[in-house]
């Protein structure tokens, strides 16, 4: 009956074959040649930036290859060439990404190199201003371009003052997911939370500030169209009884004047000659 080996040696010859195939299947894997990086600048525009990739060496037969930016295929960059290069004109932060170089094989899995384009963030949109009233709920979002996706955080300006917003007030909830941010205001306060509110945008390359006005009106605001209305009525009728109250005596007629017509003095005179008429005959 043999004897069970040494579980030292064991172990060895186990490591000794993982390094073996991870060896050899390193030799098999395509190697690709890949531009840097590349960091836009901040204070100019550059005309044109250029990536490049080249597949030196492949143990299968090369099928096509194609660029990804941020994991989607970019339209109308596939080739069967193995020397590849992408253009990106007058490029600004929203061209900056993670863009990837790949190549398809026959019986082999693709390959690929990854070119990151960097560049401080843009903010490109925001919410300008938020009318509402107390008691509501109020939300505030900015959004980004460019790469890294940045870090970003609010500020409540008062002032020459400011302070940073975070979750820990109870009323304030911040929302963060890659290029945008978002201000939740719970139960608004008419005399604390008006003003200005600054979203941040920072990474490594740079950042950017945007300014979004928050107002708070009272309870009675949805009556203020109503009150305003039954405002001009009361006006109006002010004036109808002024009005009438001021009109000129002789435009009133006067109790004593007979309701008809005034009889002239021809037709008395007319009357008393037939009367003299009757008695001479």
């Amino acid at each position: 009956m043999s004897s069970p080996g040494n579980p030292v040696l064991l172990l060895l010859l186990a490591l000794l074959g993982v390094l073996v195939l991870h060896s050899v299947s390193a030799q098999n894997e395509p190697s690709i040649n890949a531009s840097d990086h590349i960091t836009l600048p901040m204070d100019t525009h550059l005309p044109q930036i250029t990536l490049q990739c080249n597949l030196t060496t492949a143990q299968y037969n090369h099928r096509e290859s194609y660029w990804t930016k941020n994991g989607e295929e970019i339209v109308a960059t596939r080739t069967d060439l193995r020397t590849i290069e992408y253009k990106i004109m007058k490029p600004r932060a929203e061209d900056a990404g993670e863009y990837m170089c790949v190549y398809t094989f026959d019986i082999a899995p693709p390959a690929n190199a990854t070119i990151e384009v960097k560049s401080a963030p843009d903010i490109t949109g925001h919410k300008r201003s938020e009318n509402k009233n107390e008691g509501e709920r109020a939300v505030l979002y900015c959004k980004s371009v460019g790469y890294p996706h940045p870090i970003w955080t609010w500020r409540k300006l008062d002032n020459s003052a400011s302070f940073e917003i975070d979750n820990s007030s109870g009323r304030f909830f911040i929302s963060n997911k890659d290029n945008y941010t978002e201000l939740s205001i719970i139960n608004l306060d008419i005399n604390s939370d008006p003003g200005e509110y600054e979203c941040n945008a920072n990474n490594i390359v740079g950042n950017a500030t945007m300014t979004s006005v928050l107002r708070v009106r009272s309870h009675l605001a949805p009556l203020w169209p109503l009150l305003g209305v039954l405002a001009e009525i009361l006006v109006l009728v002010l004036i109808i009884v002024i009005y009438e109250k001021r009109k000129k005596p002789d435009e009133v007629p006067d109790d004593d004047e007979p309701a008809g017509p005034m009889k002239t003095n021809s037709t008395n005179n007319h009357k008393d000659k037939n009367l003299r008429q009757r008695n001479t005959n």
